[in-house]
């Protein structure tokens, strides 16, 4: 019996050094490269926000792509800025097919939820969204999200409500990631679908869709401050009292973080 205690003594003892070289390498990797950090918390993911604020103070990225489904091309960039604590601010243009035009948003982020101290991380971001660079008219969008890391699996949901001023326009989304940490790679899935609520009014009725998702595999490698990320998937659209279109999206980006 004590030669079983000590053996199962020592097997508990190897597992913890394993574990602990295994978190050592993690958080060695982490140090040398900004990139990896922002990639590892979904800073960098097409579709899904990242529920973790702060672990680095700036990241930035720019994207570009095609959606067959829409015949028409994709474009987004954004930065965000660790203002104080649990606080930060995100600045994002993003091209938007149903106008033909950019669209330039502001964004406030809190950290309300920390996985070291609740089990989850969680954040709140209000978005106003304008119609164009030149239109002080626009939209407002509330990003709840929530992500839990195991090890280096992570999974992050966003659940999101928008309206416009004059609530001619409402629209939900559901977004969510699940990908892995591999070296210096992230791999996962991420995905998007968005849907009318209720009857929309005015310009909204016409230009805005009833119903779309994109999702996807989508990768990301990281050096030093420097990532580059793609996505390729299905994709669907829908205007009101049009039939359902389906096609694909493919999406590629460059994105740093300090």
């Amino acid at each position: 019996m004590r030669v079983v205690g000590l053996s199962a003594f020592a097997l508990i003892l190897a597992s913890a050094s394993v574990s602990q070289a295994q978190q050592d390498v993690f958080e060695g990797q982490h140090a040398s490269s900004p990139a990896l950090t922002a990639a590892a918390d979904g800073a960098f993911l097409p579709q899904t926000l990242s529920a973790r604020i702060g672990r680095v103070p700036v990241f930035a990225f720019g994207s570009g792509g095609y959606d067959s489904s829409r015949t028409g091309p994709l474009a987004d960039s954004a930065v965000e800025v660790e203002i104080w604590g649990p606080f930060a601010i995100r600045a994002q243009t993003t091209y938007s097919n149903d106008t033909a035009r950019m669209r330039p948003s502001i964004a406030g982020r809190v950290q309300l939820l920390r996985q070291e101290r609740h089990g989850v991380d969680g954040a709140l971001t209000v978005f106003f969204k304008t119609e164009g660079f030149t239109e002080t008219e626009g939209e407002i969008e509330t990003f709840a999200s929530v992500g839990h890391r195991f090890e280096n699996l992570s999974l992050i949901g966003n659940l999101v409500y928008g309206q416009d001023p004059e609530g001619n326009e409402r629209d939900g989304e559901v977004r969510a990631a699940a990908f892995h940490q591999t070296g210096r790679f992230v791999l996962g899935l991420d995905s998007r679908v968005r849907f009318a609520i209720g009857t929309q009014h005015g310009r909204a009725a016409t230009t805005e869709p009833k119903f779309d998702f994109v999702g996807g595999p989508v990768a990301t490698v990281a050096a030093g401050p420097i990532g580059v990320f793609a996505e390729v998937g299905p994709s669907a659209f829908q205007l009101a009292g049009n039939p359902l279109r389906a096609g694909v999206v493919v999406v590629a980006g460059l994105g740093a973080a300090y």
